[in-house]
């Protein structure tokens, strides 16, 4: 089966977390504490959303609701 996977595919199989977010530049350091991983800065693209590249978290624009 992974070898029919695309990228796209595959990076939306490991995204782990989706979080809600109102501004278009945030930080992610992985939940923090000993587990987390470097702060990092992310830009939302242009389509609202970004993954983070060390934890997988998925940050979208908007609050979850049905009127975003």
């Amino acid at each position: 089966m992974a070898e029919n996977m695309t990228a796209g595919a595959a990076n939306e199989a490991i995204v782990t977390e989706t979080i809600h977010v109102t501004e278009a530049r945030i930080a992610c350091d992985g939940g923090g504490g000993p587990l987390g991983h470097p702060r990092v800065w992310l830009t939302l693209g242009t389509d609202g959303e970004i993954i983070c590249p060390y934890c997988s978290r998925r940050y979208v624009r908007g609050t979850g609701g049905d009127d975003d």
